[in-house]
């Protein structure tokens, strides 16, 4: 469940001509961390037509060798660019965009431009200072190119490049890859490690809150839970952990080191036995920072929950995912690197489940206004629980479907499949019954 791809001969000749920062940032992507192979990029068409390499050529016009990808501007601009008219199409049954209006039964070339396309859904282009957000400074998904493309569950870009792959294998039989391994990546979100304990004055509050509305198993949970009688429902890290081990995976989770806020943890006592466990998880597991909400978009508040993380742990922490899923570009990247945090977790829509992005293949975040590959490296999250049971009223068994389907999409291109579930929604709580059940089944047969 590891990815390792060995040293890459140079197995391709691309000409273009021109050069640019976004033209070798995405062919990085596209065919080293993708394909597992490497190129070689000249702007001299008589070096390209003489080489013996199997060839790709990315010009306005065709020379007539290697596979042909009408260009567009986009990889040659600078900055941001307002675009109008997206020109959708097909390629076979893959929707595209950037595209050329050619038939691809006509010749083996492709029928749009898969780099720009590619570029400008990893770069999130159209994310950029958007409007479109909603009342925590979120991109809608509704705004989204691959919303309307209908193929947002897909991870179209991987797709495409797979699809690319099996042309270049057509007219050069003798080609070979280094297949990229799949990997199945669970992680846990810990907003709220406590249901009852570790609350203060506010669980004698809804005690009586209890007794008032007549929901005296709530009562009796609670209170058992506050003496230390019952084990508080949400402190599960042991069995997930476990179930980890018995399955052999590496689980990631992230753990919340904010303040308490509307929109933060809902306990106010620190825990002694919530760091242990925390240190207990992370000899096998990671644990890895989950920003506050305030911490957002706050360098202070960032800094100083990442250093609060670290001393519990007596390690460095460079990966996280964002409370709330509150990213907003480039701001949010800048910010984190500025932290030392070169690993992010947030990209997904928290009420649509599918390829924000619209890969599965971690790749590093490329700075639009300052033209500039950076060295921290996006991962994708595929789905989210919540997603599945709030968003779209899925049960237990319909979720697990819907998540079979994604997982499958991805094994498919070899890519990373990450899931994104609660330590809440796993405790077998009233409205989160057979869940439980639900992801013992998901970490088990997949």
């Amino acid at each position: 469940r590891h990815s390792c791809l060995t040293a890459l001969p140079i197995l391709i000749a691309i000409y273009s001509d021109q050069k640019s920062p976004r033209l070798n940032y995405i062919l990085t992507q596209l065919f080293s961390r993708i394909l597992g192979c490497d190129f070689y990029l000249t702007n001299k068409l008589n070096e390209y037509l003489l080489s013996p390499l199997p060839g790709i050529a990315y010009c306005p016009q065709d020379p007539h060798k290697g596979i042909w990808i009408k260009s567009t501007e986009l990889l040659f601009s600078k900055g941001l660019s307002k675009l109008d008219d997206f020109s959708f199409g097909k390629w076979g049954n893959l929707p595209t965009f950037f595209h050329n209006n050619k038939k691809e039964e006509e010749d083996e070339n492709v029928p749009f431009d898969l780099f720009a396309a590619s570029f400008y859904l990893l770069s999130r282009m159209e994310e950029y200072h958007s409007n479109d957000l909603d009342k925590h400074g979120r991109y809608k998904y509704e705004a989204s190119i691959l919303q309307k493309m209908g193929c947002i569950t897909h991870p179209i870009v991987d797709e495409w490049v797979i699809k690319l792959k099996n042309i270049l294998l057509i007219k050069y039989p003798d080609l070979e890859f280094s297949s990229r391994q799949f990997r199945f990546i669970p992680t846990i979100d810990i907003d709220h490690p406590f249901l009852y304990r570790n609350k203060g004055v506010a669980n004698s509050l809804c005690l009586l809150k209890d007794l008032g509305e007549r929901k005296f198993k709530r009562f009796w949970n609670r209170l058992l839970t506050i003496l230390r009688f019952k084990e508080d429902p949400y402190f599960n890290f042991s069995f997930i952990a476990k179930l980890y081990e018995e399955e052999q995976i590496k689980g990631l989770f992230f753990a919340h080191r904010g303040p308490y806020g509307q929109y933060d943890r809902h306990y106010i006592f620190p825990s002694k036995r919530l760091r242990k466990m925390m240190r207990m998880i992370d000899k096998e597991n990671r644990v890895l920072l989950h920003p506050s909400y305030v911490a957002a978009f706050n360098n202070i508040h960032l800094c100083h929950e990442k250093m609060d993380l670290e001393r519990v742990l007596n390690h460095q922490v460079n990966a996280s995912r964002q409370h709330y899923l509150r990213i907003r570009f480039p701001e949010s990247y800048r910010l984190l690197q500025s932290a030392g945090i070169y690993h992010d977790y947030s990209v997904i829509y928290t009420n649509q489940y599918g390829f924000r992005t619209g890969t599965s293949i971690p790749f590093p975040f490329y700075d639009i206004e300052n033209e500039r590959e950076t060295p921290l490296m996006i991962h994708t999250t595929a789905v989210i629980d919540m997603t599945l049971k709030e968003d779209f009223s899925m049960s237990p068994e319909q979720a697990l479907e819907a998540i079979t389907k994604l997982y499958e999409r991805v094994q498919a291109v070899g890519g990373d499949f990450i899931t994104l579930f609660h330590n809440s929604s796993l405790a077998e709580t009233d409205e989160w019954k057979g869940w439980r059940r639900m992801y013992v089944r998901l970490i088990k047969n997949l």
